[in-house]
């Protein structure tokens, strides 16, 4: 039987290690360029060649509302995703936030945190790791973070192509997991969540604790 059917991930999620990389040319400002952090979730091998495994891959964008003069042209040029999250957030005229959105949220933060992509390796998957995972990374680069959003759509693995009806069934279960962290829904299919709230450190709290039943016997 598969690990999934016995429900028990592949190793201790404890010992799990986020590696946080962002790489940009000394020169460039908030208007040349996006603030993108790509987040590798690794098993620690204990500093033995080969040992280990690679848990996932995350994708995080930091938009600042107020040194970045046109962040609708720098989303938009990127991909359709950030392009769709780009005209729900911000006017493409002239790069203001959205006015309800920007009633909607507290006044505190300059910055917008965009939770771009977020892929678990197979064998990690169903164990409600992805949430926490993805919530963990938020907290850690939400200084000064006024909300963090997010497009909850399935990521396709090579060689598929699903139909209209199986990519709105995957779509709906990331709305349940990304809600789970407490994310709402705002507008054409972008979740937001206030980080000026103690909604995300309660639901890491859960999280975690739910972690806590995958861990081996003894641990």
């Amino acid at each position: 039987m598969s690990d999934k059917h016995h429900h028990v991930p592949p190793d201790d999620p404890r010992a799990i290690t986020l590696t946080y990389h962002h790489q940009h040319l000394w020169w460039y400002g908030a208007d040349d360029a996006l603030e993108t952090w790509h987040v590798s979730a690794d098993v620690d091998g204990g500093g033995e060649a080969g040992a280990g495994a690679h848990v996932g891959d995350m994708s995080i964008t930091l938009v600042d509302l107020y040194q970045t003069h046109d962040p609708f042209a720098l989303l938009d040029g990127e991909d359709a995703e950030l392009g769709r999250i780009a005209e729900t957030l911000f006017d493409a005229d002239d790069g203001q936030l959205d006015p309800d959105l920007d009633e909607q949220l507290e006044p505190a933060g300059e910055r917008i945190l965009i939770l771009h992509s977020v892929r678990l390796a197979p064998r990690w998957r169903d164990f409600g790791l992805g949430a926490l995972l993805a919530g963990t990374a938020i907290r850690k680069l939400s200084g000064g973070a006024r909300a963090a959003v997010c497009y909850p759509a399935p990521l396709a693995e090579s060689g598929d192509d699903p139909d209209d009806e199986e990519w709105e069934r995957a779509a709906a279960s990331l709305q349940r997991v990304w809600a789970g962290l407490g994310f709402t829904h705002f507008r054409d299919g972008v979740y937001v969540l206030d980080l000026s709230m103690v909604t995300l450190d309660e639901k890491l709290g859960q999280l975690r604790h739910h972690a806590e039943s995958h861990r081996p016997a003894g641990n």
